[in-house]
C-alpha cells in the first residue's frame, strides 16, 4: 500500500500539481489608464520590478510611442533599467509563451533585453525603429516556482516596449492518464513475484 501511495503522489507531482503555484498569466497592461513613470518595484497587478525601474506608456503620450493601449518601457526614467518579474512562480511543466516587443521609438541607442522563463533564455538587440514584432516559443519546460523575467540592459531612460505577454500550460496529453493504471499493476505484479 505505500508503494502505492508513493507512485500516486510521484504520478500527481509529475503533472505539476500545487496549489501555491500560478499556471498561466495574460497581461496586456491596459489596466494602467494613463501614462506612468517610474512605476514603484510592487506597482504593477502581475508583476514586481526589481534593480531599477521600468514606465508605463499609453496612446496617446507626448513622446509619440505607438502602443495599442498601454505598454511598458522596460528602461524606467531614473536611468537605471528594471528587471520586470512575475509576482508569483508557476508550477511545473511545459508551457507556450508569447510576448510582443517593439524598439524604443525614440531614435536612440540600439537596447539589449534578456527574457528567461524555465529552460528558454534569450538575449534580444533592437534597433530603436524596430518594428512591434510577436515572439512565440511554443514549449517552455519549467520547474516548480520559475518566475518570468524581462531584464533591460539599458540605462539612458528609453528602452524596448513590452506588450501583450501571455504564458499557459501545454495540457497534458490524454494518453498520459492511461499509463498511471499501467503503472500500478507493474508494481501490484511486481510484488506478487517478489511474495512467491
Amino acid at each position: 500500500m505505500k508503494k502505492l501511495l508513493l507512485a500516486t503522489t510521484l504520478l500527481a507531482a509529475s503533472f505539476g500539481v500545487n496549489a501555491a503555484s500560478i499556471s498561466s498569466l495574460n497581461d496586456n497592461f491596459d489596466s494602467i489608464s494613463s501614462s506612468v513613470l517610474n512605476i514603484p518595484s510592487s506597482g504593477l497587478a502581475n508583476w514586481d520590478v526589481l534593480n531599477g525601474t521600468v514606465d508605463a506608456v499609453s496612446t496617446p503620450n507626448v513622446w509619440d510611442i505607438s502602443c495599442s493601449g498601454t505598454c511598458i518601457d522596460l528602461d524606467g526614467s531614473s536611468n537605471n533599467a528594471g528587471e520586470l518579474v512575475s509576482k508569483f512562480g508557476f508550477s511545473a511543466g511545459q508551457y507556450k509563451l508569447s510576448f510582443d516587443l517593439s524598439g524604443n521609438q525614440r531614435n536612440a541607442a540600439n537596447d539589449d533585453l534578456i527574457v528567461t522563463f524555465g529552460n528558454y533564455t534569450q538575449s534580444f538587440n533592437l534597433a530603436s525603429t524596430a518594428a512591434w514584432t510577436n515572439i512565440l516559443i511554443s514549449l517552455v519546460n519549467v520547474n516548480e516556482g520559475d518566475k518570468l523575467s524581462f531584464s533591460h540592459a539599458g540605462g539612458d531612460n528609453i528602452g524596448i516596449l513590452l506588450d501583450n505577454v501571455s504564458v499557459s500550460a501545454v495540457p497534458i496529453p490524454a494518453a498520459a492518464f492511461l499509463f498511471a493504471p499501467a503503472l500500478l499493476g507493474f508494481m501490484g505484479l511486481r510484488r506478487k513475484t517478489k511474495a512467491a
